[in-house]
């Protein structure tokens, strides 16, 4: 096991430990939460021989804190099976009547499948690797939400919309990132999202519509279409089906298009969870990717995984 796992692998346990003695502490003013994710995988692209890999490949431990009445702070510390750093830190105040405002560095509002692995309904993701990751990851600045009934909004000013890494922005406000979002959950188990964003460091804006419907308390479909300005698109459709109150399993299709890669690609992902616990499960994966265009670096890629997911 490589060194950075190792001492990932020890800041869980220790994370671990102080979470189980905060859970019996009296009634907190700062909870703890997190999660580790091990993942063993294979890639097979077409022409190549394959690449394996096993390691420890995401690890949160998260602090939050009730500074008083309508002022909550969080602060997480995140490992990406590379490096660890600070990731969420930023203070919320809630102005009432659904109004809140937020401070910090923070996650993106976009994207329809999550960051966090262990909120995942797969290991891999369904598209972003022709054009450049559009759907960005933290960064640092303001931003207010505001909800009532069915109905949310919310926009933000960043110091830039993509960072150098997932950790957070380029630190740099002369050219500000925006983005904003609105929500409607008004028609029944149904949700309705659609953001934008506005890359003022490399030009070009985002714009991001997605689509959630709950079927039944374990069955749910999802469709995703997003617009990179200047470069293409990309999109999924996914079926996750609750075979039992532990095993589920979730089918996606998915596809992206860039013209400035010059390359296309369709996505088959096939992808069965299952809970031990409710703190332990287990996924697995198989998906095979169709490459064209004559900017595509190979035919097809075949990936195959199973992941284990532990969290506090």
């Amino acid at each position: 096991m490589k060194t950075h796992t190792k001492l990932a692998v020890a800041f869980l346990a220790a994370a671990s430990s102080i979470a189980a003695q905060a859970a019996d502490a009296p009634a907190p003013a700062v909870t703890f939460s997190g999660y580790a994710a091990v993942t063993g995988s294979i890639t097979k692209d077409s022409g190549v021989k394959s690449v394996s890999d096993l390691d420890l490949t995401a690890a949160k431990f998260g602090v939050s804190a009730k500074l008083a009445t309508n002022v909550t702070a969080y602060a997480s510390l995140y490992y990406n099976g590379t490096d660890a750093d600070l990731l969420d830190a930023y203070v919320t105040f809630d102005a009432g009547s659904g109004l809140t405002i937020t401070a910090g560095n923070f996650l993106s509002y976009m994207g329809y499948e999550a960051f966090d692995t262990i909120n995942m309904a797969q290991i891999s993701y369904a598209n972003g690797g022709l054009l450049g990751g559009p759907v960005p990851a933290y960064h640092t600045g303001l931003k207010v939400d505001y909800v009532t009934g069915n109905h949310g909004l919310g926009a933000a000013v960043v110091d830039s919309i993509y960072g150098s890494t997932l950790f957070n922005g380029d630190g740099d406000y002369t050219k500000k990132g925006l983005e904003a979002y609105y929500t409607y959950k008004g028609i029944k188990d149904t949700q309705i999202w659609l953001g934008g964003l506005q890359d003022n460091d490399n030009g070009g804006a985002v714009y991001d519509l997605w689509v959630s419907y709950a079927l039944s308390k374990t069955d749910s479909i999802g469709a995703e279409y997003l617009v990179k300005e200047s470069d293409g698109y990309n999109w999924l459709l996914a079926y996750t089906k609750g075979i039992d109150s532990k095993l589920s399993v979730t089918a996606r299709l998915s596809g992206e298009d860039s013209s400035v890669a010059d390359a296309k690609f369709v996505k088959y992902t096939l992808s069965p969870s299952y809970a031990f616990t409710d703190k332990f499960s287990v996924r697995a994966e198989v998906s095979y990717t169709d490459y064209s265009g004559a900017g595509a670096t190979t035919s097809s890629s075949t990936f195959y995984a199973i992941q284990s997911l532990f969290k506090f």
